[in-house]
């Protein structure tokens, strides 16, 4: 069985229009261990018959078989196999890698038989110190001389066994003394058991031949044939040891992941420039999830001490008949409730809206009896003064404590309240029967006076100026005696016990009330509800701030494809040299996705760092609100970002990977 065999081979190519047959039905037997050159003018199909030789490129019609197997029948991981295992190219233009030296370049086949580096390398050092390379091991290809390259050349045809060796014009573009040493080197080759076959236009080259065909118009006009007696020569030739599957795939990454690196190297500008659009998306997300989350974490800590853990309960539904009147609620139904399970205490507490005077100045402010629970339980802190004591609130004094809203509403820009003397305008007065009733004609109006002791500010991060009118403090003894002297109250808060359900003690507190009352005249709610429908509306609106922010992330997730498809571009003949010493389809794929997702992982550190930088300076500038970047946040983006260069690098490393070789090596 001849190794190579062609039964009539056609190639044709669309020129616009035109169909141009490269090969017009060429059929051809080669025996192993030839040395066979095919020899034509350009144009006459000789180098396209070479790419089919190659498995480079595939025939239009007819059959070609390289050791028995149907080139037609394989797929182009499989023709990348034969590649590898079975051919050794020799290109007039050497194709040289040109970020990697002599021996790494040797070495390149060997890659995709999933070799060791160590195995490889040490194969590509002793076939270039056999082809006198030894002292240019380290040295790149535009250090060495044309003879040199094609030496190299030489040795990474070798590198996997090199069974059939392909030279293209071997000595083109070589001088005199290099094109003999070259043919020289091929004849040594062929003695050792190669087959070897040599494309030129050259008869002084053809002549060392022991073979010679020749094309004219994609056809072959004169074949000598294979020598008569012609007997192979057993191979001398050893091949490189892949490894299993496992070595195979753990070379393949190191090897997609050195490439990347070293081509992100070599292009720092664009790289630096590709990482900015990923660095400042990936920024603003973290920045923005990180100042959400504290925001949200502040915000909820704050409400949570107001709402959570309470149900309200106030006097009053509008679902009444017209003309009902609700009910107030006793003090003997409030300690009904006191002793449900789960309740913990009340918080009972008596406000009104009233007017109020300073000076020449007035404002509707909210009268509050305040007793020594009460700036914790409203999160309030003392700003200026004092608060009131307890012989203050045995005493019922007539003092006052105010908010900053009520002191800038009764009194002048830099001028302090304190000592200074409010009235407040209230009606009724202690121990009016009227005051009983609320529903009874108002009484005459008449004033109070209070001495201002204090000023209080919120002590809620976030909640600060949450009040819409000023607020007025005084003691509770005193607001019961001098403000309003009911006993009963319209409004109180229940307080429940951690874990306790909200929802079962709000069913026993509606049950309860209702059979009191007789109807449903007051109205509840739960704190914990609340809560919950707080918190995910701001976790909405944090979504929608990370997702405006994810715009930017997009972006430079398509500046990075982009560049991506640019380094595919200028990047083709790479491509074509790597299909060519046998890189599956795969191999490129990973290539080019690993060299993205390095691209935006790194991108994405430096944005996590801009990240750090803006919440260590936001933190310096500000002491309300802490904002952190956590690991979680670093696990984030760094996820993140490898799905960015996963997403659009998808498009480029496609396009790569489905190139043909033949193609790809035509370009420069």
């Amino acid at each position: 069985m001849p190794l190579i065999e062609l039964r009539g081979v056609e190639r044709h190519y669309k020129l616009g229009d035109n169909d141009v047959a490269a090969l017009a039905g060429v059929s051809l037997s080669i025996e192993a261990g030839e040395y066979v050159a095919i020899i034509g003018q350009s144009g006459s199909g000789k180098s396209t018959l070479m790419n089919v030789l190659g498995c480079l490129d595939k025939p239009s019609s007819g059959h070609y078989r390289i050791a028995g197997r149907d080139t037609s029948e394989l797929d182009p991981d499989e023709l990348a196999a034969l590649r590898r295992e079975h051919f050794g190219f020799i290109f007039q233009r050497y194709h040289l890698l040109g970020h990697l030296d002599a021996r790494a370049n040797a070495a390149l086949p060997a890659v995709y038989t999933g070799a060791s580096s160590g195995r490889r390398l040490g194969r590509a050092r002793a076939l270039l110190e056999r082809l006198g390379l030894a002292e240019r091991l380290d040295h790149k290809p535009n250090e060495l001389s044309g003879g040199q390259q094609q030496r190299v050349s030489i040795a990474r045809a070798l590198m996997n066994g090199g069974q059939v060796i392909l030279a293209d014009e071997p000595t083109g573009a070589l001088d005199s003394a290099s094109g003999a040493e070259m043919l020289r080197l091929l004849g040594e080759l062929n003695a050792r058991g190669h087959t070897v076959i040599i494309v030129t236009h050259d008869a002084n080259v053809a002549a060392q031949a022991r073979r010679v065909i020749s094309m004219r118009d994609g056809l072959i006009v004169s074949d000598a044939g294979t020598p008569e007696g012609h007997q192979p020569v057993p191979p001398q030739h050893a091949e490189t040891e892949g490894g299993n599957r496992f070595q195979r795939v753990a070379v393949q990454w190191r090897e997609a992941v050195q490439t990347a690196w070293s081509a992100l190297k070599g292009s720092r500008l664009r790289t630096a420039l590709s990482m900015l659009g990923i660095s400042i998306g990936i920024a603003s997300v973290v920045t923005i999830v990180a100042l959400t989350s504290a925001a949200r974490q502040s915000i909820e800590s704050d409400v949570a001490s107001f709402i959570s853990g309470k149900i309200g309960v106030w006097r009053g539904n509008p679902a009444l008949p017209p003309g009902a009147q609700a009910k107030a609620f006793q003090p003997a139904e409030i300690d009904s409730l006191r002793a449900l399970d789960g309740v913990t205490g009340v918080n009972l507490e008596r406000k009104s809206q009233l007017t109020a005077r300073a000076g020449s100045l007035s404002a509707q402010v909210e009268a509050i009896g305040a007793d020594a629970a009460t700036l914790k339980a409203r999160k309030l802190k003392i700003a200026e003064g004092r608060y009131f004591s307890e012989l203050d609130q045995r005493d019922s004094a007539q003092l006052a404590v105010i908010t900053k809203k009520a002191r800038e509403a009764l009194f002048k820009a830099g001028e302090s309240p304190l000592g200074r003397t409010v009235m407040l305008m209230v009606g009724g007065v202690a121990g009016d029967p009227s005051a009983a009733n609320p529903y009874a004609p108002p009484p005459a109006w008449g004033a109070l006076p209070l001495t201002i002791i204090g000023v209080v500010d919120s002590d809620a991060a976030l909640l600060s100026g949450g009040n819409f009118q000023g607020q007025i403090f005084v003691p509770q003894s005193t607001f019961a005696r001098k403000i309003d002297a009911r006993i009963d109250y319209d409004y109180f808060e229940l307080l429940l016990e951690p874990h306790t359900s909200p929802q079962q003690i709000r069913a026993q507190i509606v049950h309860r009330l209702r059979a009191l009352h007789g109807v449903e005249d007051f109205g509840t709610w739960n704190g914990e509800e609340e809560f919950r429908t707080f918190s995910n509306i701001l976790a909405s609106l944090a979504a929608i701030f990370a997702g405006v922010a994810a715009i930017a992330l997009l972006v430079g997730g398509v500046g990075v494809m982009n560049i991506m498809l640019v380094s595919v571009s200028e990047r083709t003949r790479e491509i074509g040299i790597r299909m060519a010493v046998g890189a599956r389809r795969s191999d490129v794929l990973l290539q080019f996705l690993v060299e993205a997702v390095v691209l935006c992982c790194l991108g994405g550190l430096v944005g996590v760092g801009l990240s750090w930088l803006a919440a260590l300076g936001f933190n310096s500038a500000q002491q309300q609100l802490h904002v952190s970047v956590s690991w979680q946040a670093l696990l984030v983006a760094f996820a993140v970002s490898s799905a960015v260069g996963l997403i659009f690098g998808t498009l480029p490393a496609k396009r790569a990977a489905a190139m043909s070789p033949v193609d790809a090596l035509a370009r420069e």
